[in-house]
């Protein structure tokens, strides 16, 4: 397949037919310097920061010994970096996970939230008894002596989970809600050949067919033996239309460069309600209006898969990083092309569509698609953007001063902590 370029494609589809798109100013572009100029007055910021990569995250690193009682240490079998005291507090994640082999210390490398928690190491036995330590600002941490928590009302600590948040109308402006998909994401390995992926779609928001799946770059396709999904069925099992995006029948497929992609869904909106007039999907925005309006919008419960990678021998699961994934969404831009909408990171990234020739002089500077550290990221409703900050105003879902969205989006240094500080009324968030 020939590579096209979807913003010139898209330009030149534009100046050969004269055609109305939704912004009637890009009837004329005739540039990619003219669609860039468009890009960024559509979007909710000005001034962005021109080396601005949208990633809320920052690499941690820190090496753990275990030094306990024998007849303790016999038993330990896992070491953990959590962010938060599980004694404490409900809800603690874990960052980071090895196996223990007694003597031998450990040194995970991870990601934490811009806005670093108070972290915590955590030795686990086999019965799963937790002996806790705080970490601090340490490189170094030896889990024993005085300081050990080990009593008390233990809360089960969960493994980290990501909300990803997607804007369907790439490489057009949207109204950068960013709630037109929203993933949450979490993964952990069982043990070493064993890897295991937990996808919620938590929102539709899209007017139009989105698909969805997951690149895993750091995972050979000829690596995974074989997948099972563990509440039994696809998220679209039993999908009567025939299938657009992702026409493998496969829970799992090789991408175009060789590497393994979790292939979640080919329609949101039927995923979220499996609801069918006339042949045709009912599209209504889901779990993005806090109230219900006739064929307009609904209330309805999240949808959950979960699915267990088994590796050959010679992988090692514990090596793979949530961090590292890279889910996305597929939808039909305005030129007839198959498109994926990647988080920044990997923005020109090519799974399993071929349709651009990479960034080059096309690079926008804008997202259609975000990762949140937070399991529980309260997305804006429909209409109302993440954040706004043109002309000195600052509004949007996340618009406190100096928390704000927007502040962020003009500098990458300032503002890191946006993403806790939602609107005060919470009328602007789902």
């Amino acid at each position: 397949m020939v590579k096209r370029s979807i913003i010139r494609g898209l330009v030149a589809l534009l100046v050969l037919s004269g055609m109305m798109t939704v912004q009637s100013c890009l009837r004329k572009i005739t540039s990619v310097e003219q669609w860039r100029e468009i890009v960024q007055t559509g979007f909710t910021v000005d001034s962005l920061d021109n080396y601005h990569m949208w990633d809320l995250l920052k690499d941690r690193a820190v090496s753990i010994s275990v030094k306990l009682n024998d007849s303790i240490l016999d038993d330990i079998s896992l070491v953990q970096v959590l962010n938060g005291n599980p004694y404490e507090t409900d809800g603690v994640e874990i960052l980071a996970e090895r196996p223990y082999k007694k003597g031998v210390a450990v040194s995970p490398t991870f990601k934490v939230p811009s806005v670093a928690p108070t972290l915590y190491a955590a030795a686990v036995s086999s019965q799963g008894k937790y002996y806790v330590m705080p970490v601090e600002d340490k490189t170094k941490v030896v889990i024993g002596g005085g300081k050990v928590i080990s009593e008390g009302l233990l809360h089960r600590p969960i493994y980290q989970t990501f909300t990803y948040l997607f804007e369907e109308n790439y490489p057009l402006p949207g109204d950068f809600d960013f709630n037109d998909v929203v993933l949450r994401i979490s993964q952990h390995a069982i043990d070493a050949q064993t890897l295991k992926v937990q996808v919620t779609l938590a929102a539709v928001g899209a007017s139009t067919q989105v698909g969805a799946a997951i690149h895993l770059p750091g995972l050979n396709y000829s690596a995974v033996e074989r997948v099972t999904i563990d509440e039994g069925t696809r998220f679209d099992e039993g999908y009567s239309i025939d299938r657009y995006f992702i026409s493998n029948d496969e829970v799992v497929s090789e991408g175009i460069d060789g590497t393994a992609v979790i292939n979640l869904f080919d329609d949101a909106h039927w995923c979220m309600n499996s609801k069918e007039s006339m042949g045709q999907v009912v599209r209504m925005f889901y779990n993005t209006q806090k109230y219900e309006v006739a064929n307009e919008s609904a209330i309805v419960p999240t949808v959950t898969r979960t699915y267990t990678l088994h590796l050959n021998e010679g992988q090692n699961a514990y090596y793979l990083p949530l961090s590292d994934i890279d889910p996305f969404i597929i939808v039909n831009s305005n030129n007839g092309l198959n498109v994926e909408v990647h988080t920044y990171r990997y923005k020109y990234q090519e799974a399993i569509w071929e349709y651009t020739t990479g960034p080059g002089d096309e690079d926008d500077r804008v997202p259609w698609a975000l990762l949140i550290p937070d399991a529980t990221f309260h997305y804006p409703v429909e209409g109302v953007t993440l954040g706004q900050y043109r002309k000195g105003e600052i509004s949007g879902a996340y618009c406190r001063y100096n928390h704000s969205f927007g502040q962020w989006a003009r500098n990458r240094n300032g503002s890191t902590d946006w993403w806790l500080y939602e609107n005060a009324t919470k009328a602007q968030v789902y």
